[in-house]
């Protein structure tokens, strides 16, 4: 298991459209990825859960993977993250 806090730096935050990005990417990978902000959680598997998180620009998440290619997940849910999925 592997964490790491990740600044969120696009523009309109975890949007709809990061949001089916990270399911996406969870989808193709094989370990299991929590988010954490404020103490609220959402599995990366859920868009409505990631959506609830309400984590605008610049707001940090915990992100959590346990399983296979932790480091490959925790990494595509970074870039992810970071580039707003390319908005």
């Amino acid at each position: 298991m592997i964490s790491k806090e990740i600044e969120i730096k696009a523009p309109h935050g975890l949007h709809l459209r990061v949001a089916a990005e990270i399911v996406k990417a969870n989808k193709d990978s094989k370990a299991k990825i929590i988010f954490t902000k404020d103490g609220q959680t959402a599995d990366a598997s859920s868009i409505l859960e990631l959506l609830l998180l309400g984590a605008g620009e610049n707001s940090k998440i915990q992100v959590t993977v346990d399983g296979d290619n932790e480091q490959k997940a925790i990494q595509d849910v970074s870039e992810i993250l970071i580039d707003g999925a390319g908005i």
